[in-house]
């Protein structure tokens, strides 16, 4: 059965070389959709074999779905270009494909996450085995439009898991890491605030509050040290800036077309 990788990229010049090395060999083809790139993204994609598209990105739900429509494959693998695909997947990806189990697929398959902070495996503070559907039948499957942000993959049949993980190397730096959290925390305000919810000052103390409880001491994240507590301390800071963000597109007007990317 063919398999397309699908690749949604903006300035990833630096950390794609690594993802595309690591699909070499899997795939029967590689699909990356760029979102307006001021960097050798597109050229870095094209040099290793990638068939390259460019839209121009407004969020990653339709993003995602634009390259589930362009892809050629039965099967894709939807990958980020700070993720790897480990050997191990590689080797499981042709067993579950192309056995004869595949006389009766799964729709979609769930995969494990080894996210890495600063060169630390986070084992804990529910970032492991941290399951995403990301290996799905193109004709099975499309994105959740409703889902700007942390994008949702809509599955008509049945989900299995593989066992086999994606290597995510989440953040280069803390500053890399505020950024990125700053984009989604606006993004998802946007979302929720066109859809007609709202926060306080409830909101804005109690979420980030809970969320770093949450992750850092129920979930164990403390037992990563310094890299879980910053990585906890980040979740919360998402979930308070996303939460002042709303109440401020609420109460202030002017507030809405303002926008970080």
């Amino acid at each position: 059965m063919k398999l397309s990788a699908t690749i949604i990229a903006q300035d990833e010049e630096a950390m794609l070389p690594g993802c595309l090395e690591s699909l070499r060999g899997i795939c029967d083809e590689i699909l990356l959709v760029d979102g307006g790139s001021r960097d050798r993204t597109r050229e870095v994609a094209a040099a290793a074999g990638a068939r390259v598209l460019e839209r121009p990105f407004d969020d990653y739900a339709r993003q995602h779905e634009y390259a589930r429509g362009e892809a050629r494959s039965e099967w894709i693998l939807s990958i980020d270009a700070d993720e790897r695909a480990s050997p191990e997947l590689g080797r499981e990806l042709a067993f579950e494909l192309g056995s004869t189990r595949s006389s009766s697929p799964a729709a979609a398959f769930s995969l494990p996450f080894k996210n890495h902070f600063r060169g630390i495996w986070l084992r804990h503070g529910g970032l492991w085995p941290d399951r995403h559907v990301r290996l799905y039948r193109r004709d099975a499957c499309a994105y959740d439009l409703s889902r700007p942000v942390h994008e949702k993959l809509l599955v008509r049949g049945s989900v299995a898991a593989l066992a086999s993980p994606i290597l995510h190397y989440t953040w280069g730096s803390l500053a890399q890491c505020l950024a990125k959290t700053s984009r989604y925390a606006e993004r998802a305000a946007q979302a929720r605030f066109a859809g007609g919810e709202r926060a306080g000052a409830v909101q804005i103390v109690a979420k980030p509050i809970w969320r770093f409880f949450r992750a850092y001491v129920l979930r164990l994240g403390f037992l990563d040290g310094h890299a879980g507590a910053t990585v906890a301390a980040m979740r919360a800071f998402e979930a308070g800036a996303r939460e002042a963000r709303l109440w401020e597109l609420s109460r202030f007007p002017g507030a809405a077309p303002d926008s970080l990317g």
